[in-house]
Order: C-alpha cells, then sequence, then structure tokens
C-alpha cells in the first residue's frame, strides 16, 4: 500500500496533509515516561528492540499519526563507532579518538543492529497505511558532536574533509538497514547546520548530504528522502535546489511565504513547537489550520520546526492531529 506521506512526497500529491512530528515519542507521554523510569538509561530504551518498537507506536496508538520514526538517536552512528556515550539527561561524548573513522562497516552495522531489529518488529505491528520512517545525522552535525568543535571556522580542513568522507559512509549504510528492516522513507538532520560558516555550506552541508540523497535514490527509488538543514536561513533555497530531496523540513527563520516562493519541492514542517505548549486549544487550531491554508495547492507534510518540547500538554497533540484530520480531503 501507498501510504499518504509517500503519494505527498513521492507523488507530490497534494491536500492529502499526512502528519507526525519529531521526537512524537517522547517525554511529554506518560507511556514513554513509564517506559523510561523502568529503563537504565537512554541507550537501554533505543537499544532494547522490544522497548524501542513500544515506544515508537505509541503515538501511533495515541494519536493515530500518519507516519511512525523509529525511536532512535543521531547518536547511535558515533556510539556504534566506539566513542563513549551518555545522557544526562542530554547527550555527552567521550574524548573523540580519530581511529574509529576506520572502524570495519560490519563490526559497525552489527552493534547498530538492535535498531534494524526494532524496525523490522514496527513494521509487523504497523498498520500498512502507516509510514515507517528512519533517519540518520548529517556528517556536519555527527562530527560536531563527536569533537566538540562548534563552529566550521575552527576546523582543520583537511582533517574535517577526511573525517566527512568516512561519517558519510557509515551514514548511508546505517540508512540502507534501516531500509532493508522496513522503513519506506528516510531523514537526514543536519541539526547544526546553523553553525557552518556560509562560505563552508556547499562542502560541509550541501555536497555530504547530496552525496546521501543521490545513493538512496539510486539503489532505493521508492523511498522518500526528507532533508533538513535546520536553520540555515533563505540558504536553505540554494540547498533545496543543489542537493534535491524529495521533501525538505522547514525551521522557524524563513518566513512561510518566502518559503512557498523560493522552494518548489515538497515542503514539511515549519510550525513553531512552542504553539502546542498551551492548555488553549485555539492557537493550535489556527496556526495548524493557516499552514493547511497555505500550502493547500502544493504537497505539505505536516510537521514543526524542530521536536515535541517535554513540556507540551498531551492534549495539544491530540488537537493538532484532530485539526489536520478535519482538513484534509
Amino acid at each position: 500500500m501507498v501510504t499518504r506521506l509517500q503519494r505527498t512526497i513521492k507523488n507530490k500529491e497534494h491536500g492529502l496533509n499526512p502528519i507526525w512530528l519529531m521526537r512524537q515519542a517522547g517525554r511529554y507521554m506518560p507511556e514513554y515516561m513509564q517506559i523510561k523510569n523502568n529503563s537504565k538509561g537512554f541507550l537501554d530504551m533505543a537499544l532494547t528492540p522490544s522497548k524501542a518498537t513500544e515506544i515508537t507506536l505509541q503515538p501511533i496508538n495515541e494519536f493515530d499519526m500518519d507516519a511512525a520514526i523509529i525511536f532512535s538517536d543521531i547518536l547511535i552512528i558515533p556510539y556504534a563507532l566506539g566513542q563513549e556515550l551518555d545522557y544526562t539527561p542530554g547527550p555527552v561524548m567521550g574524548r573523540l579518538d580519530y581511529r574509529i573513522f576506520e572502524t570495519n562497516i560490519d563490526d559497525f552495522l552489527y552493534r547498530c543492529k538492535p535498531v534494524y531489529e526494532a524496525i523490522a518488529q514496527t513494521r509487523q505491528q504497523l498498520d500498512d497505511s502507516k509510514s515507517l520512517i528512519g533517519f540518520a545525522g548529517c556528517p556536519w552535525t555527527l562530527y560536531r558532536y563527536m569533537s566538540g568543535i562548534h563552529s566550521t571556522l575552527q576546523l582543520d580542513h583537511n582533517q574535517a574533509q577526511h573525517v566527512m568522507e568516512r561519517l558519510t559512509v557509515y551514514i548511508i549504510q546505517h540508512l540502507v538497514e534501516q531500509i532493508k528492516a522496513g522503513c519506506d522513507t528516510v531523514q537526514i538532520f543536519d541539526s547544526w547546520a546553523s553553525d557552518i560558516h556560509v562560505s563552508h555550506l556547499v562542502p560541509y552541508c550541501f555536497n555530504p548530504t547530496l552525496k546521501i540523497v543521490d545513493y538512496i535514490r539510486k539503489y532505493y527509488p521508492e523511498v522518500g528522502i526528507i532533508a533538513f538543514p535546520r536553520l540555515i536561513g533563505e540558504e536553505v533555497k540554494m540547498f533545496s535546489s543543489w542537493v534535491k530531496p524529495d521533501c525538505i523540513n522547514l525551521s522557524n527563520d524563513v518566513p512561510l511565504d518566502w518559503a512557498m516562493n523560493n522552494i518548489d519541492i515538497c515542503l514539511q514542517g515549519g510550525i513553531d513547537p512552542n504553539v502546542l505548549i498551551t492548555s488553549n486549544q485555539q492557537p493550535v487550531i489556527a496556526v495548524t489550520e493557516h499552514y493547511i491554508d497555505q500550502m493547500k495547492d502544493r504537497p505539505y507534510v505536516v510537521n514543526l520546526a524542530h521536536g515535541v518540547n517535554k513540556e507540551t500538554p498531551v492534549q495539544s497533540v491530540r488537537c493538532m492531529v484532530e485539526t489536520v484530520k478535519r482538513n484534509r480531503k
């Protein structure tokens, strides 16, 4: 079955308005907190397939989202390469040993195996009408976390380019295994793209992402590809024409009308997550309906400009989903 999400981002149908939210499974949900409180930490949840599967399905069961995104983390890649990783609650990385970038690919994939097992389990339990999204971080974002370097202006560029190339190999293989396990869509997160100096966007953002997109499109043409170069302002116009993903997630650093006039591919997101932090449903309804109305003549995936905040009332998410479903074909 071709899902509502696939019809939107691959077939370019408009008016379908599929909805899923980044971090739709998370700390704002009591069911998630129950599992969290009975686990040894984030990695225990993400790398225990039964737990990751249950968490992934929670927002589907609670809100009837149109897509599930596997419960995991972009930092599974450095963890699988051998870098120490802890969450307190945010990620804390151990010292980077550059030798890990020569890790054998089979060893790397073996350490990621619980993610693929969780995807297979989720796909078995997920209705065929729902998409299952896999994901990975982009090379720069991963390197920023791994190295502690916060700007491309601080880089040894020869060393950094080698790291970009090696990380791209691991990222592609991680996405491929997620697709083989059951994902029909992937999202590529460049969460720290805003820390790339504008003069470095091509080598550190555009080209690495393009390499990933081209590989997935060549070998898995049926898979939808969403890119999220977060907070790069109007440079997102050049990104979209350079990289050509099937869909691009909007940050809230460019006006919606500007994005509509300057980006000619499917759009996703753009809604400020803070809109949901309210006990009043009217702002949630108003903003959601505004985006749907503005996007009525083009393919659009309802989502946020970033992940759901932990302070978000469950009822706000339910209100957004119900509003979307009232206003779709």
